[in-house]
Formats: C-alpha cells, sequence, structure tokens
C-alpha cells in the first residue's frame, strides 16, 4: 500500500507546482486588482521552523511580476488551516509589505 501522505522533502520540492502542501486564496487588492495568494510549506510546521511563505500572483496577467512575504506568526504553519484563518484585510496587508520577484 503506497504512502497518502507525501513525505516533508516531496512537499518542499514540489512546493511551486500545485503537488505541494499548499493552499490558494483569491483576493481583491485595495485598488480592484484580481490576486491569488498561496501560502506554501517552507520547511515543516513544528515550532521551529520558520513561518508559511506566502507568494501573490495575478491569475489573469501572467506577465507581472510575483511578490512573496512570509506569513505571520500568528497564523498556523498547516497551509490548509492558515488559509481558512487569513482574512482578505490580511492579505492586502501582506501584498503591500511583499517584495518583487
Amino acid at each position: 500500500m503506497p504512502n497518502e501522505t507525501p513525505s516533508l522533502i516531496k512537499k518542499l520540492l514540489f512546493r511551486y507546482d500545485g503537488t505541494a502542501d499548499s493552499a490558494k486564496v483569491s483576493f481583491t487588492s485595495a485598488k480592484g486588482t484580481e490576486w491569488q495568494a498561496e501560502l506554501a510549506l517552507h520547511s515543516g510546521t513544528n515550532p521551529q521552523s520558520p513561518r508559511l511563505l506566502v507568494m501573490f500572483r495575478q491569475p489573469r496577467y501572467p506577465g507581472v511580476p510575483q511578490r512573496y512575504t512570509h506569513l505571520p506568526p500568528r497564523f498556523s504553519k498547516v497551509p490548509k488551516e492558515a488559509a481558512q484563518q487569513i482574512t482578505e484585510d490580511d492579505l492586502r496587508e501582506l501584498l503591500a509589505q511583499s517584495v518583487q520577484v
């Protein structure tokens, strides 16, 4: 019987191609632009692990450079749990603090 839970190494190696332990949340910026935030596992979920990585992209305009930042410590380190905890206001604030890739 194959292992149904991917190993941490696989989650880290494939985190940006949609096969990773990540969660996507769509939201609208203050200017009215549609954005998508992907909350991706950075290196683990134990207390010593860094916070989740948040990648911002505009799905309608792939030519627009992506942006990234880290999720604040008050959110879960599990992507799906963090996606349920985060609000649109939190995402707008994180987008404003993000750095262009």
